[in-house]
C-alpha cells in the first residue's frame, strides 16, 4: 500500500515552474513527483545540517569542560571564588570615573 499523500497549493514563480516542468519531462515524472524529491532531498540535508551544527556544539562543550578541568587540576581542584557581580560593579565605577576624567578632567 502506497504512503499516504496531503494535497498542499503551493505558488510557484513562472521561472520556478518552467524549470520543474523540464525536468518532469525529461525525467518521465509528474512535477508533484520531482516536487517531493527536492522537498525530500532539501529536508534531508536541513537534517544532517542540524545534527552537524550539534555535533559542533558538543565538541565545543567538550573542549570547554577539558579546559575547566586543566584549569582546576592546575588550582588543585579549588575553584576561583570571585564575587562576579561586585567585580562587574568595580569595573563599571572604574570606567565611569575614567570617562569623567576624560570628559571634565581629572577630579580630587
Amino acid at each position: 500500500m502506497a504512503e499516504r499523500l496531503y494535497r498542499t497549493q503551493v505558488l510557484l514563480e513562472p521561472e520556478q515552474h518552467r524549470a520543474l516542468s523540464e525536468i518532469a519531462q525529461r525525467e518521465g515524472r509528474s512535477i508533484s513527483d520531482v516536487v517531493r524529491e527536492m522537498i525530500r532531498e532539501q529536508l534531508k540535508e536541513r537534517e544532517q545540517a542540524k545534527e552537524a551544527a550539534l555535533q559542533r556544539d558538543l565538541a565545543l562543550f567538550e573542549r570547554i569542560r577539558q579546559h575547566r578541568e586543566a584549569i582546576l587540576a592546575e588550582r588543585g581542584g579549588k575553584p576561583l571564588d570571585i564575587d562576579v557581580v561586585e567585580m562587574i560593579n568595580q569595573m563599571r565605577d572604574e570606567r565611569d570615573e575614567e570617562l569623567y576624567s576624560v570628559i571634565f578632567g581629572h577630579r580630587d
